[in-house]
């Protein structure tokens, strides 16, 4: 397994939640392959590219990469690793390249000691428990320990990013649980979620706009938001009518990744354009809450012309107590949302006009 982890036939997908584990929780991880305990599965599916996607499991795998080469993140104080940044498609497709390669050209390795600790006659003793330096017997008991790789077979294409998402979702509903982006994001990954990521992770504005990167993946989601309101609710006869939502926006959201995976270069440039034209249009300034950062962004789809959205403007609407009753409880009922995009195109609308004059 760990041949083939290196060899890139186990591949983790670029947008799932950074490795995070520790040295300690490596080698524990470690100790329990020493002692026979049980390790859980490794749940995967098998991608276009006939590779083993990593649906779950990949701070187990990369965990034992690391026991079985006697290595670990070199910087200890920053050992999250983006592993954005290392499973792009262009390094993946480069020849005769490994992980172990992919990982130390972004996050420097180095050799370490894994230790078990154990007490006899009141003394705390260590035994050295690295892979190379354990006795033949113990090493051939660790190679030989059953791990289940158990492999999401998916009949219906049609639904298979909708039967992952919800395995994927089950998977995550003990230990740390994955937030709905997060699962999105093992799950939908196409060229229009790398645009997603790629103004999150670089549109320094947008950084300043939303704040720090969310480590649920919140500022990817409310990116998502944006294309999803204007790829379903149209403006008709002046007013904003909604298409496809339920009152619910996990529904909604993973409704509109559907058809993004199937959305050509044109399409992709043409959100593109339209969500950084809408970040160059906000002044920096106070925080500007989710639901009414979506709502402007929708507004200005069809706000015409050349104009900044003001700090000052932004405040008032949100102390406005018309827009306050759209926003404070069932902000997500089809009836507030609709309300509440209506609300402020007008609003929107309204201060264009009067910048003009």
């Amino acid at each position: 397994m760990i041949d083939g982890f290196d060899d890139l036939l186990y591949v983790i997908p670029k947008y799932q939640r950074k490795y995070i584990w520790s040295k300690e929780q490596v080698e524990n991880l470690a100790i329990s392959l020493i002692r026979g305990l049980p390790i859980p599965p490794i749940y995967v599916y098998r991608s276009g590219k006939n590779k083993l996607e990593i649906l779950d499991g990949q701070q187990r795998i990369l965990s034992l990469f690391l026991y079985y080469k006697g290595k670990y993140i070199k910087n200890s104080t920053n050992t999250q690793v983006e592993l954005q940044r290392l499973m792009s498609d262009e390094r993946l497709n480069r020849d005769e390249i490994t992980f172990e390669k992919l990982l130390e050209d972004q996050y420097p390795l180095k050799d370490v000691t894994y230790e078990l600790k154990y007490r006899e006659d009141d003394t705390e003793k260590v035994i050295n428990i690295r892979y190379d330096k354990l006795p033949k017997e113990i090493r051939r008991t660790v190679d030989f320990t059953t791990i289940s790789v158990i492999e999401i077979k998916v009949d219906d294409e049609k639904q298979k990013n909708r039967i992952l998402y919800k395995v994927f979702e089950n998977l995550n509903s003990g230990g740390t649980e994955l937030k709905n982006q997060e699962l999105r994001n093992g799950v939908y990954q196409c060229e229009f979620y790398d645009m997603l990521h790629e103004i999150n992770n670089t549109n320094e504005k947008w950084r300043k706009i939303y704040g720090e990167k969310h480590r649920h993946s919140r500022d990817v989601e409310l990116l998502l938001r944006f294309a999803a309101l204007q790829y379903y609710f149209k403006l008709e006869n002046g007013s904003i009518k909604l298409y496809n939502y339920e009152n619910s926006y996990p529904k909604f959201l993973n409704d509109f990744s559907d058809e993004a995976i199937h959305f050509d270069k044109a399409t992709i440039d043409m959100y593109k354009e339209n969500i950084e034209s809408f970040i160059d249009k906000i002044e920096i300034g106070d925080r500007i809450a989710n639901l009414l950062l979506e709502s402007l962004y929708l507004a200005s789809i069809y706000v015409n012309g050349k104009y900044k959205i003001g700090n000052d403007f932004c405040k008032a609407i949100a102390n406005d107590s018309s827009y306050e009753k759209y926003v404070l409880s069932s902000s997500s009922s089809k009836s507030k949302v609709q309300g509440r995009l209506n609300y402020v195109y007008e609003e929107l609308s309204k201060y264009v006009d009067r910048n003009k004059k």
